[in-house]
């Protein structure tokens, strides 16, 4: 494994980042992205996030060690778990995590906790008048709506690129929004990926879940979904339902889940994590190397002793230089 791969907690130090092109003011999402040079793509996805998310992000671009290639084939989106402060520390997981040909957009919940509490969060959880939690019974619907607000947010963020080269990774609540954004994309719209550690789908969703999101058992979103064994704020049984819900919605989609033991981490115990130890960040490395997408090759790109053949033709220049 490449180092920075494994036991991928956030960085202390953040590492500075190249700083941004000026944006052009012909630069629009329907210039692809994935071809720029990553201080373009960087100020492409900047002006993204000024017209779409005002709430606070951060883009880490591929580290040259990563691919020999320019540009980016995959945009992942880190949302971070309710009550994190801003996109700093996602971000730097992302460049620990290293991922070869990805951009990396970490983003802010949209919403401030209630109450002066200092923190982001992605849908309500608490009555703003009472202070109470709000119910999870299917019948309130005020959490699902708060949640609604945020996944059309996402949609309209994400809404001009190629989906199936999009791919989320959330914890907890953070999670819970990269699961209902990537459910709702099948077909056509289907994105390339959605990983989800210690999170499910809300309560009230799981308890309707087959019937709120589109069927295409041909090309829905794969989901990879991580829990600990014993987790006291996301239970392995929430996990495994919402595993469970997305097979029967879409009997085509990969929905695999890893649960994390406790006292796996250094004999410590630590139920409800982003990613911890080894193990889980092998599971989670195994996932994305099956769903990232990788560039086209040149012969250019391989070397001098490789020859291209184009329709049916060899370079000979290539083959006597």
């Amino acid at each position: 494994m490449r180092a920075g791969f494994l036991d991928a907690r956030p960085s202390r130090r953040k590492k500075p980042d190249p700083p941004a092109a000026p944006v052009s003011a012909s630069f629009s999402r329907e210039t692809s992205w994935r071809t720029r040079a990553p201080q373009a793509t960087r100020a492409f996805l900047n002006a993204a996030c000024a017209g779409f998310w005002t709430h606070g992000h951060e883009v880490v671009s591929p580290g040259p060690e990563t691919s020999v290639f320019a540009g980016s084939e995959n945009l992942l989106l880190l949302l971070h778990g309710r009550g994190e402060r801003s996109a700093a520390p996602f971000a730097a997981l992302a460049r620990k995590l290293n991922l070869p040909h990805t951009t990396c957009l970490s983003l802010a919940g949209p919403g401030a906790l209630p109450f002066g509490v200092p923190g982001r969060e992605w849908f309500a959880r608490l009555d703003r008048e009472t202070g109470e939690d709000l119910p999870t019974q299917a019948s309130d619907a005020r959490r699902l709506e708060s949640l609604a607000s945020t996944i059309n947010a996402l949609d309209a963020l994400i809404g001009g690129w190629p989906a199936d080269r999009v791919h989320v990774f959330g914890f907890s609540d953070g999670g819970t929004v990269a699961l209902e954004v990537s459910a709702a994309r099948v077909g056509a719209r289907r994105l390339g990926g959605c990983a989800a550690a210690s999170a499910a789908f809300l309560p009230e969703r799981l308890a309707d879940a087959t019937n709120a999101f589109p069927f295409d058992s041909r090309a829905p979103t794969p989901v990879a979904l991580t829990c600990g064994e014993n987790d006291p704020v996301v239970t392995r049984v929430s996990v495994e339902e919402t595993a469970r819900v997305l097979r029967v919605r879409n009997p085509g989609v990969v929905a695999e889940v890893f649960v994390r033991r406790d006292g796996e981490r250094d004999g410590e115990t630590k139920t409800h994590a982003a990613i911890s130890g080894e193990r889980e960040t092998r599971f989670l490395m195994r996932f994305w190397g099956s769903t990232l997408g990788v560039p086209k090759t040149r012969a250019e790109n391989l070397g001098s002793d490789v020859v291209e053949v184009l329709d049916g033709k060899v370079d000979v220049t290539k083959v006597v230089s």
